[in-house]
């Protein structure tokens, strides 16, 4: 087997050329695409990483506003019950009142209402007892006596309570 030298130096020479042709054309442009599609990928992790400190922040916001939310919902009920106590005390308060009034103007309306029945009694009884006097002395009272006995007999009655 023999070797041909020159066709080995142009098959050589023809694989440099190709080597710098495809260098040229080939291989910066490959170098830019990738280059370019490396700073695009960086671009957007950085993105997706400011994207996602965002969006904690928000989550974190979010449930600050949710606590927030409940403990002023919690706050409304509470005060809701304690609005819903007081009001309950109060009724209760001018109930015991109205009825603690009502006992005593009925008291009252007893007391007066006894010592008219008394006042009442006692006027029959100084009458009946003038009349009985009156039949037992035998002789007739006038008006005006029977007036002035009556009145002495209910202050004396009276006296005796």
């Amino acid at each position: 087997m023999q070797i041909d030298y020159h066709d080995l130096i142009w098959a050589i020479i023809n694989f440099v050329i190709l080597l710098a042709i495809l260098y040229k054309f080939l291989y910066g442009p490959l170098v830019k695409m990738m280059d370019s599609r490396e700073n695009e990928i960086k671009d957007n992790i950085s993105q997706a990483e400011g994207m996602r400190v965002e969006a904690d922040a928000a989550r974190t916001e979010m449930q600050e506003v949710l606590a927030n939310s409940r403990k002023e919902a919690q706050d409304i009920i509470n005060n809701a019950a304690k609005m819903g106590e007081d009001t309950k005390n109060q009724i209760i308060a001018e109930a015991k009142d109205a009825a603690q009034k009502l006992t005593q103007r009925a008291q009252e309306e007893i007391q007066r209402e006894k010592e008219q029945a008394l006042a009442e009694i006692r006027n029959e009884v100084a009458e009946l007892a003038v009349l009985a006097a009156g039949q037992i002395i035998g002789k007739t009272i006038t008006a005006d006596e029977q007036k002035k006995l009556v009145d002495q007999y209910i202050q004396g009655v009276g006296g005796i309570q």
